[in-house]
């Protein structure tokens, strides 16, 4: 596989523009588990591997996705930006090159398209949540 020049920024910007909703909700939701719960993990002698997948991550599984259906839209918007930016094709880069042209039809495609599958992406992470849940 062979990058353009503009291919390791492009996907430095978007890891990092899209890690802060995960990372942020991830935090609330261990900060906002039940002290009760961490006791009884304790008094059961729980390992922390244990206290880890029975207790911290179960509890802070609805606030995680939360997190990743937020990095996930902005990482969508972030890779449409980065595509307008480097010029490299995608649907951003078609997107610029239409508003260059003052190609209207084709510039409210593209706006249509991206909110498309920017929709579509959320409805799969919720999917993939539900999943999560009823395991």
């Amino acid at each position: 596989m062979v990058f353009q020049k503009s291919e390791p920024a492009a996907i430095f910007t978007i890891a990092v523009c899209a890690m802060w909703p995960t990372v942020i909700n991830t935090a609330v939701g261990v900060r906002s588990i039940n002290q009760d719960h961490l006791n009884v993990g304790r008094v059961l002698k729980l390992s922390r591997f244990k206290m880890l997948t029975k207790i911290i991550v179960p509890a802070s599984l609805p606030f995680m996705f939360t997190g990743y259906r937020l990095s996930l839209g902005i990482a969508w918007l972030v890779i449409v930006a980065a595509e307008m930016l480097t010029g490299t094709p995608g649907v951003g880069g078609f997107l610029w090159q239409e508003y260059n042209s003052l190609v209207y039809s084709h510039i409210i495609l593209s706006v249509v398209t991206i909110g498309a599958i920017g929709f579509v992406l959320d409805r799969l992470m919720g999917l993939v949540e539900t999943r999560f849940k009823t395991t």
